[in-house]
């Protein structure tokens, strides 16, 4: 079948949350036409003006025209949907707009259409709605007519793109302005918060700026919206022409923390680079949304280092992208990065790890080994060859290949069609560096795998790089080893044992995202069972008086994971991160003032006594540093177990930000009942559905609350499916939360989930009782459960 156009006619009812539509659709059919519907009333389908019979099953609509070329026209009523997809209601304090969320399959529940992105066609839209709200689509309006209490909006023909993009948004919106190079750049906000809008109007000018001159074209739409959506599932939306928005990741105002801008700067970035990677030139299927994704990922952070040099981005890349990435993929229940997809619900469990940061991580050392220009000019090649098409990730490797010399496709159908990744044991043997390669599983099991690894390694300050294509490898070192690191500035998907090695290591003058490898590798040996702890804790002691901001971090990002599942590494944990705090007192650099904030909040959580000492600033929480007010309001919460003013600061902040900082304080008090009480809230409709995730992981991360969210979990896991329906959202958050929430309980966590079977939460809920096998074989080997500390306090 082909598509040609969409000609849309919508009548919003808004106050009521209904609306008729009627479509007429251009297209060609070898046989009956099959469309996809969900939620729609069916009124009447003509053929070329003639009315013709249909059946709708499940979601595909089926009308009876034989071989079929001209125009279907179908009338149809729907409602705007409280979930979080398709066009649903997103309300905020004194109001609601309506808007949609297409993406992957959730344009059927606005308009009947064949929902596949390989099914490009132009979109004609005209609105008719309330006079007093503001419509905003992919094009600018070209007529609105206002006729009394009701308007008009039309807009002109799209490019040709797929269903997906589509966008549709209706409510009392605020908007800022600029224009640059013939662009009409515009934020749109609920009423009150377009203060907000500065920030984001100029990373969103300078990213478009970037990617012209990087991809080698326009953007190619007169006008880009960026969208602050007051309820939203996911965390922005690429819709050509107009990108949707969680608020927090999109409006930065004086009170703002450099972490949330440097969040808002990669998000904004991440969805523009999407206008030309995924927009203009689209996957044919969803086994390739990781390319979509991946690749937008990896050119965000190009573009926030260029506008933002000072924040040492691609440190971040490595500790946020990769790092979760090795995580997630060290487990048996993974998946390769290309994945068949056959549903739906299958579509939206792939947004994840491997989909974003492996795939980029994965693309970051194709760039290394084929060389950066030559990985430009083959992603210029292939955008100006598919534009306004569909294409394969294949066809992505052949202009790569072609402009390089370089076995590209070779390598890179190895790391996307295969699961997991390797870890390369190095030994020395007389005067030879031996390098041997298996695949590396957190649960210690043992599988052979081999990968074409671009290895670049430095032999007593000399670089050398390899492509280890074989299990083995040998290196002639006849002047012997004095000091080694393989795989520089974590270019390379792959972990590291150094069999004997690490003293050379040590003498390798390493980089600071060197030593962040080091640390990294030793953490997931150590949950593995290939290091003892001991060991662990003495090569921690190496980073006790740590000066760089990336592996500083990464040992505080291991002690605050470590301390979610026991208490025996609060001791350790005190000490460096009160270490860390007077080495960052003085500093003014923003990545040293981001890292202070995190610091100051893990330290408050496992410290009561600096707990108190912070918590006696709370009064001043108006005048304080932005990025310190989230450990003043955990200290709070710790030293005075005062739920009522926290709870009434979120009701009264508008900020996302501060509404998030008071979230996470009602989860972090030491009493248990206390955090009970704030896992109430999430069900209770007291706060709204996009914050259940901010109150779920940041109560997981407090062994005080673990016990209250197991519990609200399996009280409430119908609704909390319920709210995410038609996303993958749920299964995420069960990838993360299990390992943790199950501790001492994984018979229990097992046997319930074997009870409520989800189909959309599968992959996560393997995943996470997997990695809780893990963490419980971890504590028994260290005799540090809470339950074996309970046994042996009771022998006592």
């Amino acid at each position: 079948m082909q598509i040609e156009s969409y000609d849309l006619f919508l009548d919003v009812d808004f106050r009521n949350l209904r609306f008729d539509g009627k479509v007429k659709i251009k297209l060609e059919s070898e046989n009956d036409v099959k469309l996809n519907s969900v939620e729609l009333e069916i009124l009447e389908v003509d053929a070329n003006g003639r009315p013709v019979k249909h059946n709708l099953e499940e979601e595909d609509l089926t009308v009876k025209t034989g071989k079929f070329a001209g125009e279907l026209s179908i009338r149809y009523r729907g409602s705007i949907s409280d979930k979080l997809v398709g066009f649903y209601k997103a309300a905020y304090d004194g109001g609601y707009v309506a808007s949609t969320q297409f993406e992957a399959v959730s344009a059927r529940r606005l308009l009947p259409c064949l929902d596949h992105p390989a099914y490009k066609a132009d979109f004609k839209l005209t609105v008719r709605t309330d006079s007093d709200t503001s419509v905003i689509s992919n094009m600018p309006p070209t007529s609105v007519k206002v006729d009394g209490p009701k308007k008009t909006v039309e807009f002109p023909k799209t490019p040709r793109m797929s269903t997906y993009l589509l966008y549709l948004g209706i409510g009392k919106f605020e908007e800022v302005k600029d224009r640059f190079n013939g662009v009409d750049y515009i934020v749109a906000t609920v009423p009150g918060k377009s203060s907000g809008a500065r920030f984001p109007l100029g990373v969103a000018r300078d990213s478009v700026k970037f990617f012209e001159s990087y991809f080698g074209s326009k953007y190619n739409l007169p006008k880009l919206h960026l969208i602050a959506v007051p309820e939203f599932a996911a965390g922005a939306m690429e819709n050509w022409g107009a990108i949707t928005f969680r608020e927090i990741v999109l409006l930065v105002d004086k009170d703002s923390s450099i972490r949330i801008k440097k969040q808002v700067a990669e998000v904004i970035a991440h969805e523009i680079s999407h206008q030309w990677f995924g927009d203009l030139v689209t996957m044919k299927w969803w086994d390739d949304l990781w390319l979509n994704e991946s690749f937008a990922t990896f050119m965000a952070y190009k573009a926030t280092d260029s506008m933002f040099p000072q924040w040492t981005v691609w440190q971040d890349f490595v500790r946020g992208e990769t790092a979760g990435a090795l995580e997630r993929d060290s487990l048996v229940n993974t998946h390769p990065i290309e994945v068949k997809v056959n549903s739906p619900s299958e579509i939206e469990e792939i947004f994840d790890d491997i989909s974003y940061g492996k795939g980029a991580s994965i693309i970051r050392m194709l760039e290394a080994y084929a060389g950066e220009d030559h990985f430009m000019r083959g992603v210029r090649s292939y955008l100006e060859k598919y534009k306004f098409s569909n294409a394969a990730g294949e066809d992505l490797w052949n202009q790569i290949e072609h402009v390089s010399k370089t076995r590209v496709k070779a390598i890179m159908n190895e790391w996307i069609r295969k699961p997991g990744y390797p870890i390369v044991h190095v030994k020395l043997d007389g005067k030879k560096l031996m390098i041997r390669q298996e695949r590396f599983l957190l649960n210690g099991s043992s599988e052979q795998s081999t990968w074409p690894i671009p290895i670049t390694l430095k032999i007593n300050g000399r670089e050398q790089k390899l492509l280890m294509e074989r299990s083995e490898e040998s290196i002639p070192v006849p002047d012997g080893v004095d000091s080694l690191k393989l795989n520089l500035e974590q270019t390379g998907f792959y972990r590291v044992h150094y069999d004997g090695l690490y003293e050379r290591v040590w003498r390798s003058n390493m980089s600071a995202v060197d030593r962040y490898g080091v640390v990294s590798d030793a953490h997931a040996f150590t949950i593995q069972g290939k290091m003892d702890f001991v060991q662990y804790l003495a090569l921690l002691d190496r980073y006790m008086n740590e000066q760089e901001y990336l592996p500083a971090f990464e040992v505080s990002d291991q002690l605050s994971s470590l301390y979610a599942i026991t208490r025996r590494i609060e001791e350790t944990s005190r000490r460096f991160h009160r270490t860390q705090l007077k080495i960052l007192e003085n500093r003014k650099d923003e990545n040293s003032i981001v890292l202070r904030g995190s610091m100051a909040s893990r330290l408050a959580l496992v410290d009561i006594e600096y707990a108190k000492e912070l918590a006696a600033e709370f009064s001043e929480y108006e005048s304080a540093q932005p990025d310190m007010k989230q450990a003043m309001v955990v200290a709070h919460a710790r030293a005075s177990g005062d739920f009522e003013t926290l709870f009434d600061n979120y009701r009264k902040r508008s900020s996302e930000e501060e509404k998030s900082r008071f979230l996470v304080g009602l989860t972090s008090f030491g009493k248990p009942s206390l955090n009970a009480r704030a896992m109430e809230l999430a069900s209770s409709g007291e706060i709204k559905k996009q914050h259940v995730g901010t109150l779920l992981g940041s109560a997981t991360r407090n062994p005080d609350a673990r016990t209250a969210t197991w519990n609200w979990i399996t009280a409430k896991f119908e609704w909390l499916r319920g709210i995410y329906e038609g996303t993958g959202v749920v299964s995420r958050y069960l990838t993360y939360m299990l390992p943790i929430l199950g501790i001492d309980r994984t018979e229990e966590v097992t046997k319930f989930f074997a009870q409520h079977k989800a189909p959309e939460t599968t992959k996560g809920v393997e995943a996470g009782i997997e990695k809780l096998r893990i963490n419980e074989a971890f504590l028994k080997r260290n005799g540090s459960s809470e339950k074996q500390r309970v046994e042996v306090q009771g022998q006592r």
